[in-house]
């Protein structure tokens, strides 16, 4: 261990030897470990338990069966969301000096072919990775968790033959990340996530009146903002912006149709207090003022007979 521009970096020196460039563990994730990076790859799978995983700026709600593949240099640590004997954190680890481990695999038949898996498990380069750098997967068919289960056995046993068999799980877990990257499963949101931002879309629909910022929302939810924007536009299909947006001004198409409520008031039940902005907003969205979409919205309605 040694620190690095005041920031806590594992080296490597206490996990791995001359013969063997990886480690594995299996531990429950407590308060104790502070936010830090390495000097080396690490694979980590949540066992069971909840919690919160903070990777650099961000912070990922994660359950059992989230998989994260952490490239050097990337700070983090796990904390969970309950203390004491009740359904602990835990997690398996596997760390590898991704050089060493790619000098002993790269001749064999085939190793080519694992371009992108390739790239992801032993590049120098944190750029490899889509997105923020590191990767965010999810073990839906419980492959992930049998590997570790296996890699765990043979590490921690020792039996003959464990040396080779560990260098061909390796081969194993390049074939399933290259599977899984190939058919679009790379960084899917857990359902956490998905939950989390099924709520505030909820909060949103029924609130969209009162003062929203996704920086507050974002806090309630326990997620970086950066991040609560990423999940919100992949669940929703827009930005958070957009999307309170076209709930006003919707709603307020609504009240011009049914009521005769004058313009202020309406935008001021909406959630809008500027007039200017409001009638800007309200004339891009649909291509009217409102005093003209409520004079052409009632004459049709009074020629369809609906009033």
């Amino acid at each position: 261990m040694s620190l690095y521009r005041g920031e806590r970096v594992l080296d490597g020196t206490a996990f791995f030897t001359d013969t063997l460039p990886f480690y594995f563990n299996r531990a429950e994730e407590t308060f104790d470990l502070q936010m830090h990076s390495h000097r080396f790859v690490e694979i980590v799978l949540v066992n069971d338990g909840e919690g919160f995983h903070f990777i650099d700026d961000e912070v990922v709600r994660v359950a059992k069966n989230d998989l994260f593949l952490l490239p050097a240099g990337a700070k983090h640590v796990f904390r969970p969301v309950h203390t004491g004997p009740h359904r602990p954190l835990t997690v398996y680890n596997c760390l590898y000096e991704p050089s060493k481990l790619r000098s002993c695999l790269q001749h064999l038949p085939g190793f080519e072919e694992l371009g992108r898996s390739s790239l992801c498990l032993f590049g120098e380069d944190a750029a490899v990775l889509p997105g923020p750098g590191w990767l965010h997967l999810r073990d839906s068919d419980g492959q992930w968790n049998a590997w570790f289960r296996t890699a765990y056995r043979e590490f921690t046993d020792r039996a003959p033959g464990y040396l080779i068999k560990l260098y061909s799980l390796f081969i194993e877990l390049a074939v399933m990340l290259e599977r899984q990257l190939e058919f679009g499963e790379s960084s899917p949101p857990a359902a956490q996530d998905n939950q989390v931002i099924k709520e505030v879309v909820r909060q949103i629909n029924t609130s969209f009146q009162n003062p929203l910022t996704a920086r507050n929302l974002a806090a309630a939810s326990h997620l970086s903002e950066r991040h609560f924007h990423r999940l919100f536009r992949q669940y929703v299909g827009c930005t958070f912006n957009d999307y309170v947006q076209k709930k006003r001004i919707e709603r307020s198409c609504e009240l011009l149709t049914s009521t005769w409520l004058p313009v202020n008031e309406i935008m001021r039940n909406v959630g809008y207090a500027d007039r200017k902005h409001f009638l800007t907003l309200f004339k891009q969205t649909t291509g009217l003022s409102p005093s003209v979409y409520r004079r052409q919205t009632r004459q049709t309605d009074w020629l369809n007979g609906g009033i």
